[in-house]
C-alpha cells in the first residue's frame, strides 16, 4: 500500500525543510513517497531538489513548483501528483519519528477506517526548547484529533478549501459531513512533534493556547516519560528539546 505524504513549502524554509524530509526518509515504512510542491522561484527549487537528492532513496522524492496560490489551493495541486493508496499531510516544519507512517498505517487497516489522525502530539517550542505533551482527546467530539496528522485514503480525500491558513479545518468538516470512518489513534503522541519556530502560519498565542488547554499533567506525564525519552532518542537531528512540561509550566523534566 503506497503512501504518499504531501508537504507544502515556500522560501526561508530550507532549514526546517531539511529536517522534515530527512526524517520522510528514515521512515520504517518503506511504500512511500514524497511530493514537495512550491510557488517559489527557480533558484528557490534547486535547493529543494538539492535537499531531495542528498536523501537515501530521492527516486522516492518529487518536487513541483508551481504559480502562487493559497495554502488550500496549494495542498490540493500536491494531491493532484499523489499515485499513493493512502495520502499523508507532512508539514514543511515538523518533526516525524520514523515510526509515523507505520503505526498509522497499521491503525488505519486494523480498523477498516478512511483517515486516521492522532489524537496526541509533542509540541515543540524552539526558542526556549520547551516540550509539551498535548492530548486532543478531551476535546469537544468529533474534532478531538490533530488535523495536521491527516492520513486517508486517496480516492475518499476532500477538497482543502481555497484558504491561506485553516484550510485543514475546512477539510476535516467536510470529512465528518460525508461520514467517512475515522480512527483516533491514542497514546503515540512521540510520532509527532508540532514545532513552534516564531514564522509559523498561525501566531504564538495559538501555540500557547494549545498547550494550556490540551498539555497533560505533571502526573500523566511522569508515566510516560521513560518511553517519550526513548522515542525522543530515535529523531536524527535530535529534536531540539530541553524539558518536558506539564501543562501549569511548573514541572519540568529533563528530555535526557
Amino acid at each position: 500500500m503506497l503512501i504518499s505524504c504531501l508537504t507544502i513549502t515556500q522560501p526561508g524554509r530550507l532549514h526546517l525543510l531539511r529536517e522534515s524530509v530527512g526524517d520522510f526518509a528514515r521512515q520504517t515504512y518503506q511504500a512511500k513517497e514524497l511530493i514537495i510542491l512550491h510557488d517559489g522561484d527557480l533558484a528557490f527549487d534547486q535547493e529543494v531538489r538539492e535537499i531531495a537528492a542528498q536523501q537515501s532513496r530521492p527516486d522516492s522524492i518529487s518536487v513541483h513548483a508551481v504559480s502562487p496560490m493559497p495554502l488550500g489551493a496549494l495542498r490540493n495541486a500536491a494531491g493532484a501528483f499523489a499515485r499513493g493508496d493512502l495520502i499523508c499531510q507532512w508539514d514543511d516544519d515538523d518533526r516525524f519519528h520514523p515510526q509515523r507512517l507505520q503505526v498509522q498505517q497499521e491503525a488505519l487497516c486494523r480498523e477498516s477506517a478512511d483517515f486516521c489522525f492522532l489524537s496526541d502530539q509533542l509540541h515543540l517550542y524552539r526558542d526556549s526548547g520547551d516540550l509539551f505533551w498535548d492530548d486532543w482527546h478531551a476535546q469537544p467530539y468529533p474534532l478531538n484529533f490533530i488535523q495536521g496528522t491527516l492520513m486517508g485514503r486517496r480516492e475518499k480525500m476532500p477538497v482543502y478549501p481555497d484558504l491561506v491558513r485553516g484550510e485543514d479545518t475546512g477539510a476535516c468538516l467536510d470529512i465528518l459531513r460525508s461520514g467517512h470512518k475515522i480512527c483516533r489513534l491514542r497514546d503515540h503522541g512521540w510520532c509527532y512533534v508540532y514545532v513552534h519556530h516564531g514564522s509559523n502560519a498561525w501566531p504564538d498565542t495559538h501555540h500557547r493556547a494549545i498547550s494550556q488547554g490540551n498539555a497533560l499533567s505533571a502526573a500523566r506525564l511522569m508515566a510516560r516519560l521513560g518511553g517519550v525519552r526513548e522515542r525522543l532518542a530515535e529523531y536524527a537531528p535530535p529534536v531540539q528539546a530541553l524539558a518536558l512540561k506539564d501543562r501549569s509550566g511548573s514541572m519540568a523534566f529533563p528530555i535526557r
